[in-house]
């Protein structure tokens, strides 16, 4: 038997020598610890290292309560009002980062959720429970930011990022910021990015989310305009900034929709599942009014294939990340040169924005 910290945890800074479970009810963004009872779709758990540890029956998992909304993963979250949580109560691990729920749906392929059960909310020597610390900012500073989002989670949007951070930062020789501004907690994208050459990373975990689903817009946009502002204020030139999952989720949409963000935006790179999907995201994008200038990935497909049916279906040219003069083309192209003349100093979301 061994107790696993995870590592969505880290949100919360500073973890107490010692967590003592106590009964009460818990909210998105609390520590709690569980116990394990069945092993089922995630057979490991995230620590916060970022290496998969494998769990057996029996072990305690320190995790942190929240929802998780995956349209390839499992769906689940936490009742309105909260969950009550008290020893020997059921609960569901939801991601491997180590988040946990209550499970609601799981896909046939992927088996049902590793089971768990409750020991308690995670407090301090003082009885105060531990919750990961929320972060947010009114502005957001003009740096220019990459977005790289996809149709689907799982196709490549990492390795594309990756990809483009080696580039800018290796034959560029600029200082790149990495982030993840939505999706759910995971430490191994943010190494992945950060591996591939970045000055300095962050991501919605720093800024006290372990995800993005079912948060305000404010908390959501808040977070990734203090990641933004962070990454500068730790030496960035430029971003890139990964949307985790599809556009439609994780408060994407709002993300894509903020002033401040859509001013910094150089480029919104769309990754498909496959040649169809890039036409489904660029209807989307046009239907929804978002208007930071899409660059269409090469979907993990056939590339020579992918390009004849999207160059003759939608008139637009693919970027494959593993070719080097796409990517050189993308960033002398659209990355670097200077944007049209717009407002210097960091933009506020309008009051009362939602």
């Amino acid at each position: 038997m061994s107790t696993l910290t995870a590592s969505c945890t880290r949100g919360a800074r500073e973890l107490p020598a010692r967590l003592t479970p106590v009964d009460g009810t818990g909210h998105a963004g609390d520590l709690v610890i569980a116990r394990v009872v069945r092993v089922g779709a995630y057979p490991r758990v995230e620590n916060t290292h970022g290496r998969d540890v494998r769990i057996r029956v029996g072990d305690e998992v320190v995790g942190v309560l929240g929802d998780r909304h995956s349209t390839t993963s499992i769906y689940g979250g936490l009742p309105e009002g909260g969950l009550p949580v008290e020893a020997g109560k059921a609960a569901d691990l939801l991601a491997v980062g180590g988040i946990v729920g209550i499970a609601a749906s799981s896909p046939e392929s992927l088996g049902t959720a590793t089971a768990l059960e409750l020991v308690g909310l995670a407090a301090g020597e003082d009885g105060q429970v531990v919750r990961l610390q929320r972060q947010a900012a009114p502005a957001v500073a003009a740096t220019p930011v990459v977005l790289v989002g996809g149709t689907a989670a799982e196709v490549g949007k990492t390795t594309f990022a990756s990809a483009l951070v080696h580039h800018l930062a290796g034959r560029h020789h600029l200082r790149v910021g990495v982030t993840k501004l939505a999706g759910t907690g995971r430490l191994r994208d943010l190494l992945t990015l950060a591996d591939a050459g970045a000055h300095c990373a962050a991501d919605f975990v720093d800024a006290g989310l372990g995800t993005t689903y079912g948060h305000s817009t404010d908390a959501v946009v808040g977070a990734a305009r203090h990641l933004m502002n962070r990454l500068t204020d730790d030496g960035a030139e430029i971003i890139v900034a990964e949307l985790g999952g599809d556009l439609w989720g994780a408060g994407i949409p709002d993300i894509l929709r903020d002033p401040g963000l859509v001013a910094a935006a150089r480029a919104l790179v769309l990754v498909p599942s496959d040649t169809m999907a890039s036409l489904g995201a660029a209807t989307w994008l046009e239907q929804t009014g978002i208007s930071i200038p899409p660059v269409h990935g090469v979907p993990h497909r056939n590339v020579l294939a992918a390009r004849e049916r999207v160059g003759k279906g939608m008139g637009v040219r693919l970027v494959d990340p593993h070719n080097e003069q796409d990517m050189e083309q993308l960033v002398t192209e659209v990355l670097l040169p200077a944007p049209p003349a717009g407002p210097a100093a960091p933009v506020a979301a309008p009051a009362g924005a939602r």
